[in-house]
């Protein structure tokens, strides 16, 4: 049965759709997990000359209700997705951009999918042609020997596309930087996502992990238990930087971004938090505010803040850590290969200035990465320049204060610098 659609070539063309193959699979992946599914399977079908004839991507999920297609199959840019919680992580599909997006490189897609409807399973296929995006045709519902829910997306005719780019370590890698995140939040619960059979692995991906528990007591000396699993990574992931929080059954029921999205280095962080204290709340429910449901009663919204702020300060902690032991070195060796220190001879004595200088860029980078972002790399050398001058000078104390008027100092920060002008003298 043919059905007509409330959209366009042109408006489709025009949406701003993935222009990668890697990020259209990525999509229905996504769609994948959007339905419930734990498991995400992509088989690549090619023939002996290595040209790609049918990607299969199948999920576990729930299926595609049929008396939902008006809307998710309907609609270009609206879905029932909108009607979701905002604030989690498996609703990731693009408002129905992944349904269309297989026009970047397949001429037909088809959705073979199973539902549940009452104690029956059924099954039905839609599919959608290229050429003719404003209309797909759907089947009649029929009964199903299958022994679960699930979708299987058929992409066909692929064109501009060879196995070889699909079978590369650059695929598997944007694979596992992608879902890295998502895999390692739900790892618990036996999620995976396998390409050809083989699971994609993403632990190469993890440069540093630890695990600690929080105890924290509400006004009425009530104690909550939070188990914080902390993970940086080594590369940017599919997501922005949250703390995730769980509750017993290890399912996500809300997420809040960090403090450190908008930094000035690669601090490529997830923060997974669980606890008792997050059960009993549907993702529907939290907020994450005093409006919202979670936080009503003063002793939760007491114990939230208290959480809040520890987890804020181990951050903060984990960051200074990542930024003195490696950030930091990455910055100084920049400065130096573009030429934006003073020009030193090989003097005892330019040698000990120089020396001086770089200990300083490297306190005022600990305190602050962000002083030497989007800052044009002229008045960087400016800048350099007139520190440096001033640690010549018998006023090099005056340096301090100067500091503290445009970046925040810790204690032992301020102490470091104050120690290292002193033995300059």
């Amino acid at each position: 049965m043919k059905n007509s659609t409330r959209i366009t070539n042109a408006s489709i063309e025009s949406a701003g759709l993935p222009k990668d193959a890697k990020q259209v699979i990525a999509e229905y992946v996504w769609n994948g997990f959007d339905a419930k599914a734990t498991t995400v399977s992509i088989d690549i079908r090619s023939n002996q000359l290595g040209y790609i004839e049918r990607i299969y991507i199948t999920d576990n999920g729930e299926g595609i209700a049929p008396d939902t297609l008006d809307y998710s199959f309907g609609n270009f840019l609206d879905s029932l997705k909108k009607g979701q919680p905002k604030r989690t992580s498996y609703m990731r599909g693009k408002k129905g951009k992944g349904r269309f997006s297989f026009s970047l490189f397949a001429t037909r897609a088809t959705w073979n999918t199973v539902v549940a409807i009452g104690q029956e399973l059924m099954e039905y296929k839609l599919v959608i042609d290229r050429e003719s995006k404003e209309t797909y045709d759907s089947t009649e519902l029929q009964p199903s020997n299958a022994d679960h829910t699930g979708t299987t997306v058929v992409l066909e005719g692929v064109f501009g596309l060879n196995a070889v780019a699909l079978d590369a370590d650059e695929f598997l890698d944007f694979m596992a930087q992608e879902f890295g995140w998502f895999l390692h939040l739900n790892k618990d619960m036996g999620y995976k996502i396998e390409i050809n059979d083989k699971p994609i692995s993403y632990q190469q991906l993890i440069e540093e992990t630890d695990e600690t528990a929080l105890t924290i007591y509400s006004p009425e000396e009530n104690s909550f238990v939070f188990r914080v699993n902390y993970i940086r990574w080594k590369y940017p992931i599919g997501d922005r930087y949250y703390y995730y929080f769980m509750d017993s059954n290890k399912l996500e029921v809300a997420k809040l971004l960090s403090s450190f999205n908008n930094n000035a280095i690669d601090f490529h962080h997830s923060v997974y938090v669980e606890s008792t204290f997050f059960n009993g709340f549907e993702q529907s429910d939290m907020t994450l505010s005093s409006e919202g449901n979670l936080f009503s009663e003063k002793e939760h919204l007491v114990v939230y803040r208290k959480l809040l702020t520890e987890l804020r300060d181990m951050l903060d902690r984990k960051q200074k850590k990542y930024v003195r032991e490696q950030a930091v070195g990455i910055k100084l060796e920049e400065l130096i290969y573009k030429n934006l220190l003073p020009r030193y001879s090989s003097s005892d004595v330019d040698r000990q200035r120089k020396a001086t200088l770089l200990q300083l860029i490297q306190e005022l980078y600990i305190a602050d990465p962000r002083a030497f972002v989007g800052i044009k790399a002229d008045l960087i050398r400016t800048y350099l320049g007139f520190l440096d001058l001033l640690l010549q000078t018998d006023r090099k104390a005056e340096i301090l204060p100067i500091i503290e008027q445009a970046i925040p100092l810790l204690d032992k920060e301020r102490e470091r610098i104050a120690k290292l002008l002193s033995l300059s003298s």
